[in-house]
């Protein structure tokens, strides 16, 4: 074998040792960027607007609640989509096929929670027929709804993290 040869086999190892350290630590950023918007979502109250005394109160606060919720639940699925397409070290063919089945499950599964939660307060806001109450039902019922999808989200992809 050349010289030539021995050194350019040398720098592929060296290479591939560096990808794999490199991906490594992409994945742990990635799992901490979950883990740190999982924490936010649920750094505030079950009921964060619980002592508002009006109906106007109420519905000011569950605003800045849910926006504060959502835009913490995106980011904790940017994070989850970052740890689903992280390299593992599995064969190229096998691993790029099972990661296109994971993120296209997480993208189905975020599109159909979210058509559910949009049903389901809907039809909380449709019990209060109009009434004063039925745009506080309705914030309630989606900030409940996005928790407990964070939740779920992050149960399902507890074990992948764990693999790790």
């Amino acid at each position: 074998m050349s010289s030539y040869a021995r050194c350019l086999g040398s720098g592929f190892i060296v290479l591939a040792l560096m990808g794999a350290a490199n991906a490594q630590d992409h994945h742990r950023q990635h799992v901490a960027d979950a883990d740190r918007e999982y924490n936010a979502v649920f750094s505030h109250a079950e009921n964060p607007c619980g002592k508002e005394s009006t109906t106007v109160g109420y519905e000011q606060c569950m605003g800045k609640e849910l926006e504060f919720t959502k835009n913490h639940l995106d980011a904790f699925l940017e994070a989850v989509r970052g740890i689903l397409a992280d390299e593992d070290g599995a064969t190229p063919s096998t691993d790029s096929t099972r990661k296109v089945k994971e993120l296209d499950l997480l993208n189905n599964g975020d599109a159909a929670w979210r058509e559910y939660t949009k049903n389901l307060c809907g039809l909380a806001f449709a019990g209060f027929d109009g009434g004063t109450g039925a745009a506080s039902a309705a914030a309630e019922c989606q900030y409940r709804a996005d928790r407990v999808y964070v939740n779920q989200v992050a149960d399902a992809i507890l074990l992948k993290i764990l693999a790790k």
